[in-house]
């Protein structure tokens, strides 16, 4: 049997199907019912990466911290701090662990790939995202080059790490000539001109990418409107 492996597309749309509820509730319950469902989906379905995904998770997890802690210490007239603080606590920390676990699950080329084929994103923004994605591990390279250049000029003995006030300067510089480059290269291969390009790697949306969905919003919908019934379920934006 072959195993199910979704678009990226789909999976972002099933996470987003079970972020919703959660955004909008400031209940405890909601969110935990709606993290453990995501939290299944992405082992399940997804391979979810669960060594990545708390080297991730647990730096993010203290701006959940911080708010429990302000809304336990300073909170509002005529408000359970408490109470208040751990259902924020929850509400955030879900939020943000369904979020990293879509990134962790999927490949940004891949989602990329995915938008120009199957959503129709313009060829010429789908290329400027990859040409960016491609610019970050350069910096990292840049920065030591940098420093290699400050080592030389110093007479060959190791000096001070750069300020990093000195920095953007010379970083932006690289950063804007690698992008004059790019413009070049996209501009030779007429990506400003072409209405239609053909793909070495195919990102196609399969019928089972639709089942999928419709299943994942199915049951986020009826658990949604299960917590409403029984009024564990409250709303708030903000």
């Amino acid at each position: 049997m072959i195993p199910f492996v979704p678009n990226p597309l789909a999976l972002l749309i099933a996470q987003l199907s079970l972020m919703v509820p959660v955004l909008l509730a400031i209940d405890p319950y909601t969110p935990l019912v709606f993290f453990v469902m995501g939290l299944v989906n992405a082992v399940a379905v997804g391979k979810l990466r669960v060594i990545q995904f708390l080297k991730i998770l647990v730096p993010l997890s203290t701006v959940s911290l911080s708010l429990f802690f302000m809304n336990l210490l300073f909170p509002a007239q005529g408000v359970n701090g408490l109470a208040r603080g751990w259902a924020v606590f929850l509400r955030s920390f879900s939020l943000i662990s369904l979020s990293t676990a879509y990134i962790t699950m999927v490949s940004p080329y891949d989602v990329i790939r995915a938008l120009m084929q199957n959503w129709r994103l313009p060829y010429r923004i789908g290329y400027a995202l990859f040409a960016g994605w491609n610019t970050i591990p350069l910096i990292r390279r840049d920065i030591e080059l940098i420093q290699k250049a400050q080592d030389i000029r110093s007479g060959g003995q190791k000096s001070k790490k750069i300020p990093l006030s000195r920095l953007p300067v010379t970083l932006l510089s690289g950063i804007i000539l690698h992008g004059e480059r790019l413009s070049l290269s996209m501009a030779a291969r007429g990506l400003d001109r072409c209405k239609k390009r053909s793909f070495v790697v195919l990102v196609p949306w399969k019928r089972s990418d639709t089942v999928y969905d419709i299943l994942i919003i199915l049951t986020a919908a009826l658990w949604w409107i299960l917590l409403i019934h029984f009024h564990v379920f409250t709303f708030e934006l903000g």
